[in-house]
């Protein structure tokens, strides 16, 4: 038996999140393909464009939106396969919500980090704490719903994730 770790926690990706992924992908192409438009008809154009401009402004932001859609579909497979191997073989222990902290960051996220105490099989408790943007997890830790969060776990190699039963309260939590 290995007791689940931070370090083992995957994310819970149902099908349904994994297709809204893939069809992400081409949105986020095309957004890049459209920035890649402006600096081309700036050049075609005659326009003299600084340097510094061209690579801060309008590549840098280019080369995140292709490298972005090119890898969604791929990390939305990735997770969509090490859920439905914990779905396999993994077992529902209960967890309480100790509590909830917004994580601080420069932008106006609304991730948080949800504290929780897990119950093993075997009866031993493990404290394991778990950052996400969902409404349910928000709730539970804030004690403005049932305290309780459904975990998935296997105890033969740790891995370990919680199941979400609410809505993502950002796009960004999407991508």
């Amino acid at each position: 038996m290995r007791p689940p770790s931070q370090e083992s926690e995957i994310p819970w990706q149902t099908p349904a999140m994994a297709r809204h992924d893939r069809r992400m992908a081409p949105v986020v192409v095309g957004l890049g393909l459209v920035l890649l438009a402006v600096p081309l008809g700036l050049a075609l154009g005659g326009e003299k464009i600084p340097a510094l401009f061209m690579l801060a402004v309008l590549v840098l932001p280019i080369i995140g939106c292709l490298g972005l859609g090119v890898t969604l579909p791929r990390a939305a497979g990735r997770k969509l396969a090490a859920t439905q191997a914990l779905a396999r073989t993994g077992t529902q222990a209960p967890a309480r919500a100790i509590d909830w902290r917004q994580v601080a960051h420069e932008d106006a996220s609304t991730e948080g980090e949800l504290r929780l105490r897990v119950t093993l099989p075997s009866g031993d408790e493990v404290a394991l704490s778990h950052t996400c943007d969902w409404s349910d997890c928000e709730a539970a830790g804030r004690g403005s719903s049932d305290r309780s969060v459904a975990v998935m776990l296997d105890l033969d190699t740790g891995v370990w994730a919680v199941v979400h039963t609410g809505y993502v309260r950002s796009w960004s939590a999407e991508l």
